[in-house]
């Protein structure tokens, strides 16, 4: 770093006597600030291209809002849903339990159905 820091103001030049501590701290405040500027123009240019999405897919969802409040919906019918039973989830999750451990343990595990009359 001190090299390419000493080449960049001798321009590799030898017969020029070496920078004093002021003209090293010109150096390094310049780059710090070119540094920032870039950073800080980048973002800037990342959160003027938010906005402008933000801005474009705003009026693509109001758009499609709007001719979804235009079209009348159809009559919807209420759907039939199975109700399901509890206890039959708890019976399957439990074997399947069962059927994982009785496998590390080197035993077989056979699932049977059963029905209530």
């Amino acid at each position: 770093m001190n090299f390419m820091l000493l080449s960049s103001v001798l321009e590799l030049d030898p017969s020029k006597e070496l920078p004093g501590f002021s003209e090293k701290l010109q150096y390094g405040s310049t780059m710090l600030l070119l540094g920032m500027l870039a950073v800080f123009a980048v973002l800037t240019i990342i959160w003027l291209s938010l906005v402008i999405f933000k801005l474009c897919f705003q009026g693509i969802s109001k758009e499609k809002s709007e001719a979804s409040i235009v079209t009348p919906a159809p009559a919807v019918e209420e759907a039939i849903v199975p109700q399901s039973d509890d206890d039959e989830i708890v019976a399957v999750i439990a074997a399947a339990i069962a059927m994982a451990e009785s496998e590390t343990n080197g035993m077989k595990f056979k699932v049977v159905s059963f029905r209530r009359i």
